[in-house]
């Protein structure tokens, strides 16, 4: 592994990579996983460089040299909205996002200009930051909590990479209906889209392999608070795996019912855990339950 560390310089982000073995530029793309086309249009907007000339091409490095890459400059069309958002976490590389109930993380065609994305993109202007605006992953609607934006797009690549190795926990906290007599389970059911029902999803055995580790955190009369570790990203993947043993969340109207003590899907993203490859360890990120969910 090739260590390195940001690199400050006016106000660019420029990634310093202290080369500690003879190698090659395109073996340190190839280890974050660029692409060749990623890989050529960094050399062609000329973010490659070493102390002594700007790189247009792979080239040799040796024990010792030092090499540069800045972020390449990325088009896109979202309009910034200035409203708050709640930040939990910030460094160079990555910002993470207090998703608020009721709001879209993207655009879905018709609500284009009030969505997660959008307040980042005015957050980064606010900060005279030229990111683009690239998150991770997503939430669902009624969903609240941690999401992970990418403010490198050196690192874009290298975090799809984790999220396709199951290398990033994402933990969530759920109310369901019920209560769990388990002190944990695994659930390992396949899910597949529901053709007579638009937009939900059901348990199918030719649908995409899908795990969820359940863990009690707190029983009550008739309802369970629950963490959820997503073993796997499917849409709707915690809904229908509860629902399908019985303990729908509460207020889930497309898989459950609705309940009086919470007027939204009792679900809240509130832990994620991916190796950090600036600090070269494990970052850890918490979110604690929001109001409307301290039942």
């Amino acid at each position: 592994m090739v260590p390195f560390h940001i690199q400050p310089e006016s106000d660019q982000r420029i990634l310093c990579f202290h080369i500690t073995q003879d190698c090659d530029c395109d073996t340190i793309f190839a280890f974050y996983h660029l692409s060749k086309k990623m890989r050529y249009r960094y050399y062609q907007q000329g973010c490659v460089y070493t102390i002594n000339k700007r790189l247009t091409q792979n080239h040799s490095l040796h024990c010792g040299e030092q090499l540069f890459i800045a972020p390449i400059h990325e088009e896109e069309e979202i309009i910034p909205w200035a409203k708050p958002i709640e930040i939990c976490y910030e460094d160079d590389c990555f910002l993470v996002v207090n998703k608020p109930v009721g709001m879209l993380v993207h655009s879905d065609g018709n609500n284009q200009n009030h969505t997660l994305h959008n307040c980042v993109k005015a957050y980064y202007q606010a900060h005279a930051l030229d990111v683009a605006v690239r998150s991770v992953h997503r939430l669902d609607l009624e969903t609240s909590g941690l999401v992970l934006y990418i403010k490198h797009p050196f690192f874009q690549a290298y975090m799809d990479h984790l999220i396709a190795k199951k290398e990033i926990q994402r933990c969530y906290l759920a109310w369901v209906k019920g209560r769990i007599t388990q002190t944990s389970l695994i659930i390992d059911q396949p899910l597949g889209r529901d053709r007579h029902h638009a937009g939900r999803m059901r348990i199918h055995a030719q649908g995409k392999a899908a795990c969820t580790k359940v863990k009690v955190k707190k029983r009550l009369k008739d309802t369970t608070l629950v963490e959820c570790q997503l073993l796997s990203g499917r849409t709707h993947q915690i809904r229908v795996h509860l629902a399908s043993i019985g303990h729908p969340l509460l207020s889930d109207a497309l898989y459950g019912t609705k309940d009086s003590r919470i007027h939204r899907c009792a679900l809240h993203a509130w832990k994620l855990e991916f190796y950090h490859p600036l600090k070269q360890a494990k970052q850890t990120i918490c979110c604690p339950l929001p109001e409307d969910m301290a039942i």
